[in-house]
C-alpha cells in the first residue's frame, strides 16, 4: 500500500514538537534525519545556515524609537532569539522590550545544539529523558514478550554494520534497475502491481485508510496526492531558498547512491532532473502549504466517491488495477483529496512522458532506502545533511536506532515502554488537571461577548464531549503477525511495510476502536494533540516530565504549563478556524450562525493582518494565514490559564509569565528557522511568547509595560478571538 499520512489537519492538530502525524511545533526535523522512516519516500524539511541580517539592527535589545513603534506598524519588533548568533552576553534585556529574550537569555547563551540535531529546546530535554529510558529497552533481555523481541531484533539489524556493509545495495539494485530499464508504460505498470513491490514503489497517488470527514465512525480509503521531492508544490513555480536546499540535498544523495548502483553520474543527474521536471508538471494540481492552511481547505478535499466514480476519472493511469492489486477495492466510499490532480496525472501518464515517470519512481525509491544501506552510504547522507542544514556530527548509533524503532514499529516500543514505566497515578493527576482547564474553558464560552446563544450552545456541547486522554491508552494493536527476527535491515523494513499495509486494509469499512486512541500518535514524543475527528485532547506520556510536569511544580508553574501551554492550547484547537468546522461528534459540520461565522473570520483576519506585519528575520515576513490556528490556540490557552489564576489568592503572575516564556525557548539552526517560517503551521518560538502575552492586562500590570514600550499593543489592536 502506497501509504501517506492524510494531511495532519485531518487526524491531529498538535501543540508541539518535531514532526509526523501531529502538526509539529517550532522544532522541525533536519533534511532526511537518520530517524526518517525508510518505508515512506518522504523528504523532510530544512535548509542551509546563513547569518540573519537583522542581527545587527536588532542587537540593541532596548530598541530604538523606530523599533518601539514597530509592533503595530510592521517591521522587526523583536530580534529572532531562536538564532543563537543573534544574541550576546553583553546584550541588554528588558521585559518591556522583548519579554522572551529577557526571560531566556541565560538559557540561550548556556545551551548549544548537540551533534545530529537541528534544534535544542525544553522539548528536546524532556524527550531526551524518555529517549534514554527507551534506548535501554532496545537491549534489555529482562523484558519479555513478542514486542520486546521485535524491538531488540530491529535495533540489532540497524546496528549490525558488518551485515549492512556486506549487503551494500544488493537488496535494492534489481528493483532499481527494473525501473531504469523499463521501455514502456506497461513495464512500469507491471512493476507497480507486482505484489512484492506494491508497498514500496512510488505510484503517483498515496493511498491510506482513515476516518471520513462526514462520518468519523467508519474507516474509508483515502486517495491523496503523493509526497514531493521539494515538499511544497509552490516550490515548482518559484523556487525559494528552502526549496534550493531540498533540491541540492536530495540530488546529491540520489546521484551518490545511483552511482553505487551502477549508473554513470551523468545518467543519474539526468534522471533526477527529469524527476523534478515531471513533478513540476503535476505540482499545479497539488495543494500548496499555504492552500492547506486556508479555512476552506477541508471543504475542498472532502470529496467522497464510489469506486466507479473514482476510477472513471482515469483512462491512461491504471488506477482501478492498482487499487485492486493493493487490495483496496471495496463497495464503499473513497475520500479523494484532489480530483484535479488525478485528472492531471491521467492526462500525462503516457509513453511520451516515460522518462519523467520512470525518474520519479526511481528517485523516490532510492531515497527511501538512504539510511538503511551500508555505513559509507549512511555517513555520506549524514554529511550531506550537515552540509545543507548546518547541523554538525551525527546522533550516536544507539540513539539513531531508537529513533528508527519509534518511527517504524511505534506500537511495539510504546507497549514495552508503558509496561515498564507507565504510572497510573500520574495518569489520574493529568486527567484531573485537564478537567480543571476544561471547566474553565466553559466559563470563557459562557462569558463570550459576540457569540449567539445558538452557537454558544453548540460550542458548549462540543466542549462537554471533549474526552481527555492522558499518558497512554489501555489498548494497543496486536503485532503478533510481525516477525523481525533474523533478517536484514532492508528486509525488516519491507516486512514492516507489508504489516502496516495489511493492518490498514483490515480497517476498511470498520468502526474505529476508541480504546486504541494512540494508534496514530507517537506517545513517547514530547508532544500533545487535539484530534478533530474524535474530539479528544491527548496529553501523552512523553511530555509528562520536567520542565513541563512534576509534583514539585508550584500552582503558577502548573497553570503556565498544563493550563496555558498544553491542555488550554489543545482545547482551543476545538474552536480555532479548523476545529470550529467540526461538531461535537467529530463530523465536518457547520454549527455556526452566519453572523457568528462572519465575526469569527473577522477576528481571525485581525490575527492574520497583525502577524503579516512582523518581519521574522532576514527581511522575511511571517504569514498569518499559515500560523493563525496555532497562534490563536496559544493566545486562548493563555487566556484560559489566566482565568484559572484569577481564582487563586496571592497568585504570583511574575512566576507564571516567567514559566510560560521558558517553555517556549529554543535554539534553532537558520535552516530550521527558515523551514518553520516557510512550511510549518507553528509560529517561531520567540513569537509564541511575545505575541500571546501582549494580549493581556495581567502582563502589562506585572511588568509595568506602557504605551511606547516595544511589548505594548494598544487595546484596540489586541487579538483575543474568544472574549
Amino acid at each position: 500500500m502506497r501509504k501517506k499520512s492524510l494531511l495532519c489537519i485531518l487526524t491531529v492538530c498538535t501543540l508541539s514538537v518535531t514532526t509526523i502525524g501531529g502538526c509539529s511545533t517550532g522544532t522541525p526535523d533536519p533534511v532526511s534525519e537518520e530517524t526518517t522512516a525508510e518505508s515512506s519516500s518522504k523528504a523532510t524539511e530544512d535548509c542551509k545556515t546563513e547569518t540573519d541580517t537583522d542581527t545587527e539592527a536588532g542587537s540593541e535589545a532596548d530598541a530604538s524609537e523606530e523599533n518601539s513603534q514597530a509592533v503595530t506598524t510592521g517591521g522587526s519588533p523583536w530580534i529572532d532569539s531562536d538564532l543563537k548568533e543573534n544574541i550576546s552576553k553583553d546584550m541588554k534585556t528588558d521585559p518591556k522590550d522583548d519579554f522572551h529574550l529577557y526571560i531566556n537569555k541565560d538559557w540561550l547563551l548556556s545551551n548549544n545544539i548537540p551533534d545530529g540535531y537541528p534544534t535544542w529546546s525544553h522539548y528536546s530535554e524532556c524527550a531526551k529523558t524518555v529517549k534514554e529510558k527507551g534506548i535501554a529497552l532496545l537491549t534489555d533481555e529482562s523484558v519479555k514478550g513478542h514486542d520486546a523481541d521485535n524491538i531488540r531484533a530491529y535495533s540489532k539489524a540497524i546496528l549490525d554494520w558488518d551485515a549492512r556493509d556486506k549487503a551494500g545495495l544488493s537488496e535494492i539494485t534489481d528493483c532499481f534497475n527494473s525501473i531504469v530499464e523499463a521501455k514502456t508504460i506497461d513495464d512500469i505498470n507491471k512493476l507497480l502491481m507486482d505484489p512484492d513491490k506494491t508497498n514500496e514503489l512510488h505510484a503517483f497517488i498515496a493511498y491510506t485508510v482513515g476516518k471520513g470527514l462526514n462520518d468519523p465512525r467508519h474507516y474509508l480509503v483515502v486517495i491523496d496526492s503523493p509526497e514531493l521531492l521539494l515538499n511544497d508544490s509552490a516550490e515548482y513555480k518559484k523556487r525559494t531558498e528552502f526549496g534550493d536546499i531540498l533540491y541540492g540535498y536530495n540530488k546529491d544523495v540520489f546521484i551518490y547512491i545511483a552511482e553505487k548502483a551502477g549508473l554513470s553520474k551523468d545518467d543519474a543527474d539526468k534522471i533526477f532532473e527529469n524527476a523534478i521536471k515531471f513533478e513540476g508538471v503535476l505540482a499545479d494540481t497539488i495543494y500548496t502549504t499555504e492552500e492547506q492552511n486556508n479555512d476552506d481547505y477541508l471543504q475542498k478535499i472532502n470529496n467522497e466517491m464510489s469506486f466507479d466514480e473514482l476510477t472513471a476519472m482515469t483512462e491512461n493511469y491504471p488506477l482501478s488495477e492498482l487499487l485492486k492489486a493493493d487490495k483496496l477495492y471495496y463497495d464503499g466510499k473513497y475520500l479523494v483529496s484532489a480530483p484535479e490532480y488525478i485528472k492531471k496525472l491521467d492526462s500525462v501518464y503516457t509513453n511520451d512522458n516515460l522518462d519523467g515517470i520512470k525518474a520519479i519512481i526511481a528517485v523516490h525509491y532510492i531515497l527511501s532506502y538512504r539510511y538503511s544501506l551500508d555505513k559509507e552510504t549512511y555517513e555520506f547522507c549524514v554529511d550531506k545533511r550537515n552540509e545543507y542544514t548546518g547541523t554538525s556530527g551525527k546522533l550516536p548509533d544507539k540513539e539513531m536506532a531508537y529513533e528508527m524503532v519509534t518511527s517504524q514499529i511505534p506500537a511495539s516500543i510504546q507497549k514495552v515502554y508503558v509496561e515498564k514505566y507507565g504510572s497510573e497515578e500520574d495518569r489520574k493527576k493529568m486527567i484531573k488537571l485537564c478537567q480543571t482547564v476544561k471547566d474553565t474553558y466553559r466559563e470563557i464560552l459562557e462569558e463570550n461577548e459576540w457569540i449567539s446563544d445558538e452557537s454558544r450552545k453548540a460550542a458548549i456541547e462540543k466542549l462537554e464531549k471533549i474526552k481527555i486522554h492522558a499518558a497512554y491508552p489501555d489498548k494497543f494493536r496486536n503485532t503478533d503477525s510481525l516477525d523481525l527476527t533474523g533478517c536484514s535491515l532492508v528486509e525488516a523494513n519491507r516486512r514492516i511495510n507489508n504489516f502496516e499495509a495489511d493492518y490498514n486494509r483490515s480497517l476498511i469499512d470498520k468502526e474505529p476502536d476508541n480504546d486504541m486512541w494512540a494508534e496514530n500518535l507517537d506517545i513517547l514524543s514530547c508532544n500533545a494533540f487535539y484530534n478533530l475527528q474524535d474530539n479528544t485532547i491527548n496529553m501523552i506520556i512523553g511530555m509528562m516530565d520536567e520542565p513541563f510536569y512534576s509534583d514539585k511544580m508550584s500552582t503558577e508553574e502548573l497553570y503556565a504549563s498544563i493550563g496555558a501551554f498544553w491542555a488550554g492550547h489543545e482545547i482551543s484547537h476545538a474552536f480555532d478556524n479548523n476545529g470550529a468546522q467540526f461538531d461535537a461528534d467529530g463530523n465536518l459540520k457547520d454549527w455556526w450562525t452566519e453572523e457568528d461565522k462572519t465575526e469569527f473570520r473577522k477576528r481571525t483576519k485581525k490575527v492574520d493582518d497583525y502577524l503579516d506585519t512582523i518581519i521574522a528575520f532576514n527581511g522575511k515576513h511571517m504569514t498569518g494565514t499559515n500560523i493563525d490556528t496555532e497562534m490563536i490556540s496559544d493566545i486562548t490557552g493563555l487566556q484560559c490559564a489566566l482565568k484559572m489564576a484569577s481564582k487563586v489568592e496571592n497568585f504570583d503572575y511574575a512566576k507564571f509569565f516567567k514559566k510560560y516564556a521558558e517553555l517556549n525557548v529554543a535554539i534553532n539552526l537558520y535552516s530550521s528557522e527558515l523551514s518553520l517560517l516557510s512550511q510549518d503551521n507553528h509560529p517561531l518560538n520567540y513569537s509564541r511568547t511575545n505575541v500571546p502575552v501582549q494580549q493581556f492586562e495581567e502582563f502589562y500590570e506585572t511588568f509595568d509595560v506602557k504605551e511606547g514600550d516595544n511589548m505594548y499593543l494598544a487595546p484596540e489592536d489586541r487579538l483575543l478571538v474568544w472574549r
